[in-house]
């Protein structure tokens, strides 16, 4: 019984000699696989970049449910601008970008504090305004100093450079929006919101044209 136990141990030592190192590998790890499947963290055990990094790449994973991934303002699509908007008399005020499509305006706006975990940028809020619901079209163009032309032209040519750095064209685009929110069961509230758009004069008749476009109202100009 000995010598055929110790034929065996031979055997298998002279198949491992035989064997491809790779597969000599795999089948010492593979304990550690089944205890690494074995091992999931729950997200309270996830620190914020860890969360972070896990629902960037899966979106669907279970720990993700009720998580939203922050998204700085540069992986945003559309036209970058000044927004304010208005609701309800309250004003809110930040850097956005719009994506006026057939669909309707998608406007991103920077919200909350600066992330470490988005290289200490802003995440965005997301607004969107159907088409339907636009009521009015305001537009104005305008001219504002170029403070950062007029600081970069005195460095490089000094006086000359400040007084001779044209003011920076502009246009202002309000768009009128009505969204109904449910009060209760029984009532409903019209609310007449506004978002009020500062962007350079070209990116401005451009914007304007596409509004015009999908609401099918046409522009007062102020």
């Amino acid at each position: 019984m000995t010598r055929l136990i110790s034929n065996a141990v031979a055997t298998s030592g002279n198949c491992l000699k035989t064997m491809p190192k790779d597969i000599i590998l795999a089948i010492a790890c593979f304990p550690l696989l089944l205890s690494e499947t074995v091992f999931i963290p729950t997200a309270s055990a996830l620190d914020g970049k860890e969360l972070y990094q896990l629902c960037s790449s899966f979106p669907l994973n279970s720990q993700c449910k009720d998580y939203e991934v922050p998204i700085p303002l540069d992986n945003r699509s559309g036209k970058k601008a000044d927004c304010i908007f208005k609701n309800n008399e309250k004003e809110t005020r930040g850097i956005c970008k719009i994506d006026v499509t057939e669909k309707g305006i998608t406007i991103y706006q920077e919200t909350g504090k600066k992330l470490e975990i988005i290289n200490d940028k802003k995440s965005t809020r997301t607004i969107q305004i159907q088409p339907t619901s636009v009521s009015k079209i305001e537009y104005r163009e305008d001219e504002k100093a170029n403070v950062e032309g007029k600081i970069v032209n005195t460095i490089l040519f000094g006086v000359a450079g400040l007084l001779f750095t044209p003011n920076q064209k502009i246009s202002e685009i309000q768009i009128n929006y009505t969204l109904t929110t449910s009060q209760d069961t029984s009532q409903e509230q019209q609310n007449v919101d506004s978002l009020r758009i500062f962007v350079g004069r070209g990116t401005g008749r451009e914007m304007r044209s596409q509004l015009e476009k999908i609401t099918g109202l046409r522009a007062e100009i102020i």
